[in-house]
């Protein structure tokens, strides 16, 4: 990666993380979201749709972070089925709106699909 990247990386995972080895686990996290963003780009989304997929990837991040139970970032074991993890907290922490939860919900389907594409699930 080269500094920007870095400097870009941190700045979106700064508040998932609490000391080394969170850290580790956050930066992982933030590297294989930063990727499906790309994917989303090349996917010609609207600039509102892609923005919109970037704040649930940070709430999902936080989420993950805060909420997980693993010390290890496995892509496969986070975004194992298509049904959102964190939903009752994503409505505490960020938004209980039905548009909010729907949107927040259609991501996690996105990195489930996504993860799924890259033969990444742990049961495959």
């Amino acid at each position: 990666m080269t500094d920007q990247e870095v400097k870009e990386l941190e700045g979106f995972i700064e508040d998932w993380f609490y000391d080394e080895q969170s850290h580790k686990f956050a930066q992982d996290l933030g590297k294989y979201l930063f990727s499906f963003i790309d994917h989303l780009h090349e996917q010609k989304l609207t600039n509102k749709t892609i923005d919109r997929h970037i704040d649930n990837c940070w709430a999902i991040g936080y989420l993950e972070c805060g909420y997980g139970s693993t010390d290890l970032f496995s892509p496969g074991k986070i975004f194992c089925g298509p049904e959102a993890d964190y939903e009752y907290e994503y409505k505490r922490k960020f938004s209980d709106s039905k548009y909010a939860v729907s949107s927040y919900k259609a991501t996690w389907n996105k990195l489930y699909k996504y993860t799924k594409q890259l033969g990444l699930l742990e049961d495959e």
